[in-house]
């Protein structure tokens, strides 16, 4: 089966009202919804098991929330990504409270990443050092990148499926990214002999 549309673009920054967060959050969760798994996901209500009918819907409902609160908080009000929330680690991660704040560390973004095979073995390398943001607008990249971070328990990597322009443009904050990164971006498909070009 052919994979499923990509998502539809996010609204620009400047096209968000002023409660924009809120409806961030429903855009991307739409969207993961339909195209990454999220929807199966969530009905698995974080693993709940040996539950009513009521008990099952009650935990999908409360892990449904979580992930969207986790999400929103990753977000200022007008839609900017909040690059130290979004790689905070949760109470879900095996602590028992909220985990001490995360150090500060620099972010390095990476345009273009194809199925990430060069951003993952550089977070990998600086664990500690740095957090890494790969972004790739085609869908199929998005769903390797995803499984890349996930299986390799690549802690400091996010994945952003979308445009790169738009992405610098209306959710990342000015002086936020210490480094961008463009390595050998795909070039465009070509069809016809050279003299019709």
């Amino acid at each position: 089966a052919p994979p499923p549309p990509p998502p539809p673009p996010l609204p620009a920054a400047a096209e968000l009202p002023p409660h924009s967060r809120k409806m961030l959050v429903r855009h991307l969760v739409g969207s993961l919804k339909r195209t990454l798994g999220l929807r199966p996901a969530l009905r698995r209500g974080g693993g709940a098991t040996g539950l009513s009918p009521a008990g099952k819907r009650s935990a999908r409902k409360a892990a449904s929330r979580r992930f969207r609160k986790g999400l929103a908080a990753s977000f200022t009000r007008d839609g900017r990504i909040r690059w130290q929330r979004l790689f905070a680690p949760s109470a879900a991660d095996g602590a028992d409270s909220a985990p001490p704040p995360p150090p500060v560390l620099p972010v390095k973004l990476e345009l273009a990443s194809g199925t990430g095979d060069w951003v993952a073995a550089q977070a990998a390398a600086d664990a500690g050092a740095a957090n890494w943001v790969a972004c790739e607008l085609k869908h199929d990249r998005v769903a390797s990148l995803l499984s890349r971070v996930a299986l390799g328990r690549v802690d400091n990597l996010a994945v952003v499926g979308g445009d790169g322009v738009a992405l610098l443009r209306d959710r990342v904050s000015p002086e936020s990214v210490a480094h961008i990164f463009v390595n050998f971006p795909e070039p465009p498909h070509r069809w016809g002999t050279e003299a019709e070009r």
